[in-house]
């Protein structure tokens, strides 16, 4: 008769051991398994095991065995030798003879309740300049006051309309501003002298000084760093260099600080907060879209916010912030819905994105359009021709090779490449009818836009004249030879170059080259002696500068293109002058212009 099986849990018996199966007890000292095999049962005895194994010395206990049997060899050695022995309280040997870790005091324990709160690592950035105490350019007598008092007037009267985003208040004087805002200070007076004064190469100096020293090498991060870089960035002039580093890193920094002081998502920010923030979203958006670098600031809720409320202060200029953001806002969606645009769309994905970007811009462009009446005309200029910018850009589609794989010759695109010829002329017009003094304090964001139209209009007019020299309809040709003629590329560049050049005047050859500007009027009047080789490559040869002014030559020729289509009317007859270059050249000419690069 089977008895009652013990409820306490018992181990395996030995076959199931062996066996590596399950063990199930069906009576004491008998299991399942061995019953169905009449097989014999046998359990260890698990008091006397555990006895067993309780007899045996652990792993731990033979070495603390071993490490006690050499501590007692070290002692004997140590007293052999006649110095004292160990102390057994000494930390080297606590831990050689002790596996255990020390229990944290109170201390350590507050310490690393206090660590909790800030889940960082390392030292906090500095809170003072390591530039604190030492003279200004004023204290060295390398400005007068009497000239630091007239730039920073030119900037708080012709400057901030362009870039309203970095306020300087009337009560704020010079001595003011030189005491609490040093880099600031630096940065206005730079921003006003022009880039033709003789201290432009020592301020710009000791500018990137305070940039190295505090803001790199030691981390600094404050508003007034923040407020200094936007102004030196959106007048940045001097050193050129290729592919602009030193511009890109002035403006990542800006981008940087701002993060790092956590003006992207503080709750509330002050006046001079939230213009630092919507002129760096600006800053990085114009300039970085330019280049073709990508965009490290969204417009969201905050920034709208941020630019309704400012509108309302006392200061007139944040009134004008709102037409500035809202175009670059606009550009950046622009920008979106083309890198998004696939090849396979062709012409009907081109006309329909065309059209419905240009919905979303009429109705920006009626919002901007507003401050006109209110803000002076030197902003209402800037406005102008961040608008011609975009209107400019709307059309850029018909550049794009691969969109009109099918269709290379729609009447779509042609439209939209004389659209494009034709913006991107009254861009550059609108530049070069700016007073002298406007042109002198153009910021680097405008001298970019002016960079694209330079080169979209050789690239627009060549792209036509391309699609049309085979057989095409007689009116177009007539309609794109009126577009070239009214373009006048090389007297159009040759002017704006003019214009530019009085921000130079007393400068030498080689300080021209150093700035910006400077060194693009030396490539816009490259670009306006190699143009006519390119457009004569195209449309063949041509009569002489006198056989075209003859009327009866004139009606021969006329009759001779009406023949010959693939051979145009002259455009350039006297070609003594240019400069013919090939193909690569060319393009790499044309691409420093539309990339800014």
């Amino acid at each position: 008769m089977n008895t009652t099986i013990s409820p306490v849990k018992r181990r395996a018996c030995v076959a199931c051991t062996v066996a590596k199966v399950k063990c199930t007890p069906q009576a004491v000292n008998r299991c399942q398994r061995c019953a169905r095999l009449d097989r014999s049962c046998t359990y260890l005895d698990l008091p006397q095991t555990k006895r067993k194994h309780k007899a045996a010395p652990s792993r731990v206990e033979v070495l603390e065995n071993k490490v006690d049997q050499l501590m007692s060899q070290l002692a004997d050695l140590t007293r052999q030798n006649g110095q004292p022995s160990p102390d057994p309280s000494n930390s080297l040997t606590n831990d050689l003879g002790s596996s255990r870790v020390p229990e944290p005091d109170s201390t350590d324990i507050a310490a690393l309740l206090d660590a909790a709160k800030d889940p960082s690592h390392g030292l906090d950035p500095p809170t003072s300049s390591a530039l604190e105490g030492q003279p200004s350019i004023v204290d060295r007598g390398l400005l007068s006051a009497a000239e630091a008092e007239r730039l920073v007037t030119t900037f708080k009267l012709d400057l901030v309309p362009k870039f309203p985003f970095v306020l300087i208040a009337p009560s704020e004087t010079v001595a003011i501003i030189r005491d609490r805002q040093p880099f600031v200070f630096l940065c206005v007076v730079a921003a006003a002298m022009g880039s033709a004064h003789p201290l432009r190469k020592a301020v710009t100096e000791e500018i990137m000084k305070h940039v190295t020293s505090r803001v790199v090498a030691r981390s600094e991060r404050n508003l007034e760093l923040l407020r200094g870089l936007l102004v030196h960035s959106a007048w940045y002039s001097y050193p050129a260099e290729r592919y602009h580093p030193r511009l890109l890193l002035l403006i990542q920094l800006c981008v940087s600080i701002l993060y790092d002081l956590g003006l992207h998502k503080k709750l509330r920010l002050n006046v001079d907060e939230q213009r630092a923030l919507l002129g760096t979203y600006w800053l990085s958006i114009g300039v970085c879209g330019t280049l073709g670098w990508p965009f490290t600031m969204k417009y969201d809720m905050r920034t709208h916010g941020y630019i309704e409320s400012i509108a309302s202060t006392e200061h007139p200029s944040d009134r004008w912030i709102a037409p500035f953001i809202h175009l670059q806002s606009f550009l950046v969606t622009m920008d979106e819905v083309y890198d998004s645009m696939q090849a396979s769309g062709g012409r009907a994905l081109v006309q329909i994105t065309r059209s419905s970007l240009q919905r979303q811009f009429d109705t920006v462009r009626a919002r901007v359009e507003n401050c006109f009446s209110v803000c002076p005309s030197s902003t209402a200029n800037a406005i102008r021709t961040e608008i011609k910018y975009v209107e400019m850009r709307l059309e850029e589609l018909s550049l794009r090779e691969e969109l009109w794989i099918e269709e290379p010759a729609s009447a779509v695109r042609m439209t939209m490449l004389i659209r494009l010829i034709q913006q991107s002329k009254e861009l550059i017009q609108t530049i070069r009818n700016l007073p002298v003094s406007e042109i002198a304090q153009m910021t680097i964001t405008t001298s970019a836009h002016l960079c694209a139209a330079v080169g979209y209009i050789p690239t627009a007019v060549l792209t036509l004249l391309n699609l049309i020299t085979g057989p095409t309809d007689l009116v177009m040709e007539a309609q794109v030879q009126a577009v070239v003629d009214v373009v006048e590329y090389p007297n159009l560049v040759t002017e704006l170059a003019n214009a530019l050049d009085t921000k130079f005047e007393g400068m030498s050859a080689a300080d021209k080259e150093t700035d910006i500007v400077g060194s693009l009027c030396i490539k816009m009047r490259l670009l306006a002696r190699c143009y006519p080789h390119q457009i004569r490559a195209i449309v063949g040869a041509a009569p002489s500068q006198g056989a075209s002014q003859d009327p009866s030559m004139m009606a021969i020729h006329a009759s001779e293109v009406a023949m010959t289509p693939q051979v145009w009317p002259s455009i350039y007859s006297d070609l003594g002058d240019i400069i013919p270059v090939d193909d690569i050249q060319w393009d790499s000419l044309l691409s420093s212009f539309t990339g800014f690069t």
